[in-house]
């Protein structure tokens, strides 16, 4: 009988040794986010962040409020955030459902404009000299249709959704292959005017 009482007792000090270091894990991610800080947060958190491999698992909110190593490295983390007054981030689930769906709408619009950006280019054959411009409207227009275009493409840049194909000699998109403006049309647009 002492031998499984040893046992259990093994298994329990293992597994809060394991669940300590995943609540700092989860502490340290929530804080980089600079999210709020609670035991329903935590326990929400370490279920993604759980590494099977380590023999993580998550922890339930009530096994946070039950344990009081956990509670208390919450409310230090907590004091800590207190004291580094700075800009707050994602508070909420429905903060992180907002910033995606404005992210998600954003990308749509790049998408619009990445369409029209094609469109132009396959018009005008890429060359944007070609243009015969004597007008200064013209010219400020044009500059703006550049630098509007440069914006496109360094944001595209940023998303990791395009890159310059050196082979090709081309920017592509990533992920599909194509080809969305040629050496001479990408020099016209990213050097500095």
């Amino acid at each position: 009988m002492k031998v499984k009482k040893d046992n259990l007792k093994e298994f329990r000090d293992k597994r809060v040794e394991i669940n300590v270091i995943l609540v700092q894990k989860t502490i340290d991610k929530i804080v980089a986010l600079n999210g709020e800080l609670s035991a329903n947060n935590v326990s929400k958190t370490s279920y993604l962040i759980a590494d099977s491999v380590l023999g993580e698992k998550g922890i339930s909110p009530s096994a946070i409020s039950k344990n009081i190593i956990y509670k208390q490295m919450i409310q230090k983390a907590q004091q800590e955030m207190g004291s580094n007054e700075g800009p707050k981030g994602f508070k909420t689930d429905g903060d992180i459902r907002i910033e995606l769906f404005s992210t998600k709408i954003e990308m749509e619009k790049i998408k619009k404009e990445n369409k029209l950006l094609r469109e132009v280019l396959k018009k005008y054959g890429g060359n944007l000299n070609s243009f015969d411009m004597p007008s200064y409207e013209e010219i400020e227009k044009n500059q703006l249709i550049q630098q509007a275009s440069k914006g496109l493409i360094q944001r595209l840049y940023e998303l990791g959704l395009a890159e310059y194909d050196m082979k090709k000699e081309a920017l592509v998109l990533v992920q599909l292959g194509d080809i969305l403006l040629y050496r001479n049309g990408y020099k016209l647009i990213m050097e500095d005017s």
